[in-house]
């Protein structure tokens, strides 16, 4: 058969009676920490403060800098996402410039548009004097003072052809 789960022949094994332990006269002396005056007590109160109040201020500045650090880190981030849409975007538009400017593209649609290139023959040089050209200014305020120069200037040819 199987093995019993208690041996009942053997021993019986017991726990020794704890011993009582012998107790150590103890003796009150004088000394020790010394006592502080109220005044000592409120200053090192009043130290006791200041430091956890520091302690604090480090504690919040830390947090500070760093949730000002992973602002600006999401910052940079959002940047540089920028930049390589950016730079995508570029590229794209670059190579479809250099596709439309491209000779050969150029060619091709102006064959499509039944245009020819230019023959010499189709060139007239003409020549103009100085009063056939006509000049445009910039402005309103341009024109007026060529126009008051003008005028001056026929009122003075005037006044020495009178002489």
């Amino acid at each position: 058969m199987g093995q019993p789960a208690y041996d009942m022949s053997s021993e019986v094994r017991r726990r020794k009676a704890p011993q009582t332990q012998r107790r150590v006269a103890l003796r009150v002396e004088k000394g020790g920490k010394r006592r502080l005056s109220p005044f000592q007590a409120a200053m090192q109160h009043a130290l006791q403060l200041i430091s956890v109040a520091l302690l604090a201020g480090f504690a919040v500045s830390l947090l500070w800098s760093e949730a000002q650090l992973v602002e600006v880190n999401d910052q940079i981030q959002k940047a540089k996402a920028e930049l390589v849409s950016e730079q995508s975007q570029y590229t794209y538009y670059n190579s479809v410039l250099n596709s439309k400017t491209n000779i050969t593209s150029v060619e091709e649609v102006a064959g499509r548009l039944g245009l020819m290139k230019m023959d010499q023959s189709q060139l007239t040089y003409i020549r103009l004097d100085s009063d056939s050209v006509l000049v445009r200014r910039e402005s309103a305020v341009h024109q007026w003072t060529d126009f008051l120069h003008d005028g001056a200037m026929t009122i003075l040819a005037s006044v020495r052809s009178v002489k």
